[in-house]
Formats: C-alpha cells, structure tokens, sequence
C-alpha cells in the first residue's frame, strides 16, 4: 500500500511532470537540431500547427502498428 502511494504522489506531483516535460524537449530539439533544423523554427511550428503534428503523430502510430503486425505475419508465415 505505500508503494502505491508513493507512485501516486510522484504521478501527480507538477515538478516531476515538468522535469519529464522538459527533458523530453530536450531530447526532441538536440535531435531536430543535429538535423539542422533550428529549434526556434520547431517550437513556433508545433504552437501553431497544433492540428497537423496531431495529424503526423496518428500517422507515425499507424506505420508502427503496421510495421509490427507485418513483422508478425511475416514471422508466422515463414
């Protein structure tokens, strides 16, 4: 029972989810940035362009999704 709490308390503690929130950033415009993609450019395009990363997000899951389930057929078939 206290571990459940203590996993509560840090699920919704604000610090650790900005903390999370801002490494994720991080690791997202080092990696635009290595691709010579400035990230002024991507922030400016993510706040105005909310729908359309919402639109490449689906996208991006659906070739996932598919990519698996052909690697899973193609296992199963051969």
């Amino acid at each position: 029972m206290k571990t459940r709490e203590c996993i509560d308390k840090i699920k919704t503690n604000r610090w650790v989810r900005l903390i999370a929130l801002g490494v994720a950033a991080f690791i997202m415009f080092s990696y635009m940035y290595s691709r010579g993609i400035s990230p002024v450019w991507i922030a400016v395009a993510i706040v105005c362009f909310r729908g359309f990363f919402r639109f490449l997000y689906r996208i991006a899951c659906l070739l996932v999704a598919a990519a698996i389930l052909f690697c899973i057929l193609s296992f199963l078939v051969f």
